[in-house]
């Protein structure tokens, strides 16, 4: 690990947006990147003010037009509501600087179209935290290994449901947590499974529900529409099945790689037979310990995004992880689950409405 201050390459960063979220998750995850704050940008310029004096950024302003027309900047963290996102990230990309960008990028595929054709050459990262986190990462190195099965199949838990009236939450996406929230579990599925060609989608009559998902790899997921589960106690669950294996992800928290014991029905006597090559291996996050790994800007995957976009600006390589054609990808799918009610509906890759 290498501090802010240890740096000897450091990025320009502008941050528009100084609320909440931007205070108490992007703001302390800049201690730990190559970055130098130059300015701090919200329509509260009092805010912006104080928070600019507080991390040491030499300037803020109420605007962004203000903003590039006083500092030079190599690139721009953008930490505000989805309908803002598509402007603000089109202006940054014609003023020639580079993007990261919270989470919903915006509220529907076309505008993810145009802002991936507005890029050009620059670099852009989208706040898929889930994507980033250690425990995903854990669970793409195991599934990579050499000689393991191929994928079959995935369960997500999420707490959220499908919208009853799904035809105004396309028209409105503002009143829908399938946008806001349902990114978490689809890009993280999308990163272990690929893209996904059709869906169909089932919802209760008391809300919750399932999302059938199918990968063009051939693998099938299920994410399971746990509405109604308390987010104050762990609520979020991955598998990941193949065979003689299986993956799990438990509240971002704990990595369980079960790779099954020697067996034989009916004749096994022991269910920890001899021998290290078998049985489960564990990674789980503990608190006893006041250090990095154990902090949610690190177990959530924010510092993850964060430096994924730092590195590429300070290699001049494009993205490979939290892309705006994850993105895109994504609104794809959130797009045709609300055009199912029951039935499969093909995800169309690139054709947007």
């Amino acid at each position: 690990m290498t501090y802010q201050r240890d740096f000897d390459r450091k990025i320009r960063i502008g941050l528009v947006g100084a609320g909440s979220h931007a205070y108490r998750n992007i703001l302390p995850a800049l201690n730990y990147l190559p970055v130098d704050l130059v300015a701090v940008c919200d329509i509260d310029i009092s805010r912006a003010a104080k928070t600019a004096a507080q991390y040491g950024a030499g300037a803020s302003f109420g605007s962004t037009t203000d903003m590039y027309g006083s500092c030079e900047l190599d690139a721009v963290l953008l930490c505000v509501s989805h309908q803002l996102h598509p402007s603000l990230t089109i202006e940054a990309f014609e003023r020639g600087v580079h993007v990261w960008l919270e989470k919903p990028p915006a509220s529907r595929a076309h505008q993810l179209a145009e802002m991936i054709e507005a890029r050009g050459e620059l670099i852009s990262v989208v706040g898929f935290k889930k994507m980033f986190q250690p425990a995903t990462r854990k669970a793409a190195e195991i599934l990579a290994q050499e000689g393991i099965s191929p994928l079959r199949s995935m369960l997500a838990v999420y707490p959220m449901s499908v919208p009853a009236d799904r035809e105004q939450a396309l028209a409105n996406p503002e009143i829908s947590r399938w946008l806001s929230d349902g990114c978490h579990p689809l890009s993280l599925m999308l990163e272990i499974g690929g893209d996904v060609e059709a869906l169909t989608v089932i919802r209760g009559a008391r809300g919750g529900g399932a999302c059938l998902l199918e990968f063009a790899s051939g693998a099938v997921g299920n994410l399971h529409l746990g509405e109604g589960t308390p987010i104050s106690q762990p609520f979020e669950y991955y598998g990941f099945f193949g065979e003689d294996y299986r993956v799990d992800i438990e509240n971002s928290l704990l990595v369980r790689y079960q790779r099954g014991i020697p067996f034989a029905y009916g004749q096994a006597l022991s269910f920890a037979p001899e021998g290290l090559d078998h049985g489960a291996l564990v990674w789980e996050a503990q608190n006893g310990l006041n250090t990095l790994e154990n902090k949610a800007l690190f177990t959530q995957g924010i510092y993850g995004e964060l430096m994924h976009f730092c590195e590429c600006i300070l290699e001049q390589t494009q993205a490979t992880i939290g892309t705006l054609e994850d993105a895109l990808h994504v609104a794809e799918i959130y797009e045709a689950a609300l055009s199912s009610h029951g039935d499969r509906v093909k995800v169309e890759r690139g054709v947007v409405v």
